[in-house]
C-alpha cells in the first residue's frame, strides 16, 4: 500500500490500546457492558474482538487513552485486563503479551531523583516507562511516584531498588506492583496459565 493511505489508518488507530483477559474467557457483550460503563469518564472510545481473544480498544483521543491507563489496572469477571499499546505493523492478534504495562509505585525517593530524566533513570531498572500519573506528573505528591512501565511477563519484579549515592551511602527505593503477571512457564508469554499450556 501507499505510505499516505498507511498513515492514514495509522492517524485513525494510534491512540488505541490492545488487551486481553487473563484467566477465564470473558464474553465480549459482558467485557463491552462492563468497560462502557466503568470507562464513561474517559471520553470517546470504542471495544473490538480480534482472534484469540485478544480486544483491540480504540480511544478518540490520547487524553481518553490516558484516562484508561492512568485509572487501570482494570478487570473483568475478576479477570486481570492486561493492556499494551498498539503499534502500526504488528496485527494485534500477534501480540504475544511477552511485555505487559504494570503501574508501579516508588516510595522513598531522593529529592535529587525528582526531575523527568531522574525519574525515567530510576523507573528505567524496572522496564521502560511510560507515563507518570497526574500527581506526579504536577509534583503534587513528591513522597511517591507512581508510573506506567512496560515490563517483561516474566520480570521477577524486585521489592526495592538499590542505588549507591557518591559519598558510598546506600539507599533502597521501595516498589510496590497493582497487580503481578502470571505467565506459562512454557511459553513465556501472559495470554494463558501454564496450566491451560497446549504443549507442555
Amino acid at each position: 500500500l501507499p505510505e499516505e493511505v498507511l498513515y492514514t489508518g495509522t492517524k485513525e488507530w494510534e491512540f488505541a490500546l490492545v488487551g486481553i483477559c487473563v484467566g477465564k474467557k470473558v464474553p465480549f457483550k459482558a467485557l463491552n457492558e462492563v468497560l462502557t460503563r466503568r470507562w464513561v469518564k474517559a471520553g470517546t472510545f470504542s471495544i473490538h474482538m480480534e482472534e484469540n481473544d485478544i480486544y483491540v480498544f480504540k480511544c478518540a483521543s490520547r487524553e481518553a487513552r490516558d484516562w484508561i491507563l492512568d485509572n487501570g489496572p482494570w478487570d473483568v469477571w475478576g479477570d486481570h485486563l492486561a493492556l499494551r499499546l498498539w503499534e502500526r505493523d504488528m496485527p494485534p492478534q500477534q501480540c504475544s503479551f511477552s511485555k505487559v504495562l504494570v503501574w508501579v509505585k516508588l516510595a522513598n525517593i531522593p529529592l535529587e531523583f525528582w526531575t523527568p530524566c531522574g525519574l525515567s533513570d530510576l523507573v528505567s531498572v524496572l522496564g521502560k516507562p511510560m507515563q507518570m500519573d497526574t500527581a506526579t506528573g504536577n509534583r503534587h505528591i513528591i513522597n511517591i511516584v507512581r508510573v506506567c512501565v512496560e515490563m517483561e511477563a516474566t520480570s521477577k519484579l524486585p521489592t526495592y531498588i538499590r542505588n549507591r549515592r557518591t559519598n558510598g551511602m546506600v539507599m533502597d527505593v521501595k516498589a510496590e506492583y497493582s497487580w503481578k503477571p502470571v505467565v506459562c512457564d512454557h511459553c513465556k508469554v501472559l495470554d494463558h496459565s501454564t496450566r491451560a499450556c497446549l504443549i507442555q
